[in-house]
């Protein structure tokens, strides 16, 4: 019975020895758990600053992309006015500049440098939140396409199609480009018209604009320019409204980490 009892107590030893060595090891899981929980978190948290940031400047950048595009289509339906007052290109002199302007466009760039990041380091799943997740990968899809179609509208639809044509008939070299497009270069880096003081290269243009020909195909082309850049600044618009409603989640994402 001695035996018996020593032996009893000698079990339940062991076994309480072992509950405390498992009670040890799971803690110790909780705790790295926890650790990689926090670790985590705190990627998160960078990614959602991070994403926040280019967002503000993409935003940023598309009100740059929506100005431009106001003034192609300012400045084609000026044009458009005038012709149809002047019965044709005639007293051009302040309508030449915004002829010329329409050789211009803008290209279209991606920000969201981290939000690419992510993707192509599959981080994205970082982000807890299925429906900010969601949201962010519908978003790089949309921009993605959008930079696509403007790269292939830019070289297509403007410098193939329309640009030499307003070059060789615009006056570019008597008239430059428009005051305000010179100063919407001039916000991003220096930029100066040279223009030739000659009176007979003036002359010639009005004759050669109006000819049947020219005039059909250039007021035709300034039209369909117009078409583009209206398109342009929808898509611009549409990505605009997409980045402010990702901003509006991602600020409610961090506002709920910071509580």
């Amino acid at each position: 019975m001695l035996t018996e009892n020593k032996f009893s107590k000698y079990l339940l030893y062991a076994i309480g020895e072992i509950i405390l060595v498992v009670i040890g090891i799971l803690i110790a899981l909780a705790i790295n758990k926890s650790r990689e929980n926090q670790k985590l978190h705190n990627q998160e948290i960078t990614y959602l600053n991070n994403l926040k940031d280019d967002l503000n400047i993409q935003i940023n950048m598309l009100d740059v992309y929506i100005d431009y595009e106001n003034i192609i289509i300012d400045h084609s339906n000026d044009i458009i006015k005038h012709y149809e007052l002047n019965n044709g290109f005639n007293n051009m002199d302040s309508v030449f500049p915004k002829l010329n302007d329409l050789t211009t466009r803008w290209t279209f760039s991606n920000a969201n440098t981290t939000l690419l990041q992510m993707l192509n380091s599959n981080q994205i799943n970082i982000i807890q939140n299925t429906i900010l997740k969601e949201e962010l990968i519908g978003f790089n899809q949309q921009i993605d396409l959008f930079t696509k179609n403007t790269n292939i509208n830019n070289t297509n639809l403007v410098d193939n199609l329309t640009t030499g044509t307003f070059i060789s008939t615009g006056g570019f070299a008597s008239y430059g480009n428009s005051n305000r497009m010179v100063q919407k270069f001039n916000d991003f880096y220096p930029f100066q018209n040279k223009i030739v003081n000659d009176d007979n290269l003036k002359q010639i243009l009005i004759q050669i604009i109006n000819e049947p020909k020219n005039k059909l195909e250039i007021i035709n082309k300034i039209a369909y320019r117009n078409t583009i850049s209206s398109l342009q600044k929808s898509g611009n618009v549409a990505l605009k409204e997409k980045a402010v409603q990702l901003l509006k989640l991602i600020n409610k994402e961090i506002e709920l980490y910071q509580k």
